[in-house]
């Protein structure tokens, strides 16, 4: 799989969560908006990444 097609998997078990009322948080409970997926070489330094788009949480 391609990091694209990564990040739109993960995109979609978010979102499966949500429609069951599980939801992102920052561990503050606050809702975490986006998140990015990267591809990183050797050295931890980003190569490219992917964002993904959060649902948004009705109690925030």
């Amino acid at each position: 799989m391609t990091l694209e097609e990564h990040a739109r998997a993960i995109e979609a078990a978010i979102h499966a969560a949500a429609d069951d009322g599980f939801y992102l948080d920052n561990g503050e409970s606050k809702g975490v908006r986006t998140l990015e997926l990267n591809h990183t070489d050797d050295y931890g330094t980003p190569l490219s990444w992917e964002t993904l788009t959060l649902p948004y949480n009705p109690m925030d």
